[in-house]
């Protein structure tokens, strides 16, 4: 389910007749319904024993992250601050997961004593020893499969030299560990973003599978009675309705994987198709006849990180709202936009073909619902756009 444009030209018009934001600059909207949606596909299709932590990294915004708590849905912190903007949004402990690789003693002292009954995935064996003894709340393990995907070099988190996780070559290190911290009952996994293959997710599954068995059977054997009881199994896979449809189905086949309760981190999934920008076109300017006009708008670098300082390929579709209707049939021109901020790379958009566009008329900006007001940048320390949440 996605905005269509007609639906976020009538939403913009709605919102400034009832002065929920200004023409002036740019506002982004946020529709509750396509979250819904979102939300209710994860529901719907995996198995009821599934706990989804939605990644706060993706969209922080306070309204979205209580409708997400209150739909019964977790959230999932990369940051103590993150467990903290999952607090104000009313989850309760045990609804939250947290996840940063580099906790602080008094992070987790913290969740021990203010905030029994969250999740928390340690990202390496030396965390291990900063958690207290009979620690008061859950205790997973970040495993590094080393699954080979294709999240690219800024995405691929299940390299061998990855920050995240132990690496499964500490098989007997991990195993160890396992028996020595008994508090442990969950394996956390995530082995990259914007994936669209399926298998490598599937493969990294069926090993922590595999080594969670083998360590509830040697617990077992030590008379050790708490054991691995949940799989943390990430996020990262760019779903759809079908392709989610065929994951579960492909993940029912992994042998044993009944035996344990899921954890799932998506974000990206949840959030993108949900939102778009709009902003005002303050100049068009030519500076060359055989080049393309430049579009001015309200928002650049400061809000579209990934795409302007890594060249990350995401995709914005883009459309124009004319103060003044175009003739029919009019040729249509190339143009340049370009964000406000004061560095020669604020460009958003190169040779999109538009009819003719004048200052005054609205550039909509669409699927960005995750990785971009979270990633707002100070930059030129500019005020945030409005955010409208209908």
């Amino acid at each position: 389910m996605t905005i269509s444009r007609q639906e976020a030209e009538a939403q913009y018009l709605n919102a400034i007749e009832k002065k929920l934001c200004s023409p002036e600059k740019a506002t982004i909207f946020y529709s509750k319904q396509v979250l819904d949606y979102q939300l209710n596909l994860l529901r719907d299709i995996f198995p009821a024993n599934t706990k989804h932590a939605i990644a706060i990294k993706t969209c922080n915004q306070a309204d979205v992250l209580a409708h997400i708590i209150q739909r019964g849905f977790g959230l999932e912190a990369a940051s103590f601050e993150e467990v903290l903007l999952a607090k104000k949004a009313g989850a309760s402990n045990d609804q939250i997961v947290f996840d940063s690789p580099v906790k602080t003693v008094s992070e987790i002292n913290q969740c021990h004593n203010e905030l029994p009954g969250m999740l928390l995935n340690a990202n390496s064996l030396e965390e291990l020893k900063r958690y207290p003894k009979n620690f008061n709340g859950h205790i997973g393990l970040r495993v590094n499969p080393l699954v080979e995907n294709a999240g690219g070099a800024f995405f691929n988190v299940s390299t061998a030299n990855s920050k995240f996780g132990v690496p499964i070559t500490k098989r007997k290190s991990i195993i160890e560990n396992c028996i020595q911290y008994t508090e442990i009952d969950c394996l956390h996994l995530h082995i990259g973003s914007s994936l669209t293959d399926l298998s490598p997710n599937l493969a990294a599954i069926s090993k922590m599978v595999t080594l969670a068995l083998e360590i509830n059977t040697l617990r077992t054997k030590k008379g050790i009675e708490n054991k691995i009881t949940t799989l943390d199994i990430g996020g990262g896979i760019e779903f759809d309705k079908k392709t989610m449809r065929e994951f579960v189905a492909s993940m029912h086949q992994i042998p044993n994987i009944s035996d344990f309760n899921l954890v799932t981190e998506y974000g990206n999934f949840v959030h993108k198709h949900n939102s778009f920008v709009a902003s005002n076109v303050e100049y068009v300017l030519s500076n060359d006849d055989s080049l393309p006009e430049l579009v001015y708008v309200h928002v650049g670098a400061d809000l579209f990180v990934r795409k302007v300082y890594s060249n990350v390929n995401a995709n914005y579709p883009c459309s124009i709202l004319h103060k003044e209707k175009p003739e029919e049939n009019t040729a249509l021109q190339s143009y340049n936009i370009v964000g406000p901020l004061c560095f020669a790379g604020d460009i958003l958009f190169k040779d999109l073909k538009f009819q003719k566009i004048q200052e005054g008329d609205t550039l909509f900006i669409f699927n960005t619902g995750s990785n971009t007001l979270s990633m707002w940048s100070g930059h030129c320390s500019r005020d945030l756009p409005d955010f409208v949440f209908y």
